[in-house]
């Protein structure tokens, strides 16, 4: 964009918003239901796609239930996630996250409320704490969250 005497200036970007389901159709995960399958090589190549690793600190916020919540919903075979995370230093302060899986469990896109998290390819601890949580749901059926 140029401006009256033809010097560039910065435009704003746009911030990206995922389309997501209607709220309500949204259920808490839990044992009796089925999800796509996200393994461990699902998330590390999500990861490598965002050119970054897995964070081992990532493992210890799931065990250490950062997580609040976790629900699903189906929408346009897409199954949608979203939860709730506590910041990493403070656990008075949390974020949104959701993500969105096809139906072989590959991350189609992804988003937070945090600083780092803006999508279509969020890829923050808060992001991958919520994908590695799936990753423990597929492999062992259980969803370690917050005891509240």
């Amino acid at each position: 964009m140029f401006d009256d005497v033809h010097n560039i200036r910065d435009e704003p970007e746009v911030e990206f918003h995922m389309v997501v389901p209607e709220y309500s159709t949204y259920k808490d995960l839990h044992a009796d239901q089925t999800i796509p399958a996200v393994t461990m090589e699902i998330l590390q190549d999500f990861l490598s796609a965002c050119y970054t690793n897995f964070n081992p600190k990532v493992a210890d916020l799931y065990k250490g239930r950062y997580i609040q919540y976790v629900r699903t919903a189906v929408h346009e075979n897409l199954v949608y996630v979203t939860s709730s995370v506590w910041a990493e230093m403070k656990k008075t302060v949390s974020y949104k996250v959701v993500a969105s899986l096809t139906k072989d469990g590959v991350v189609s896109e992804s988003q937070c409320e945090c600083a780092a998290g803006q999508g279509p390819a969020a890829h923050c601890n808060h992001v991958i704490t919520v994908l590695f949580a799936l990753v423990a749901f597929c492999k062992d059926g259980e969803l370690l969250t917050d005891l509240t």
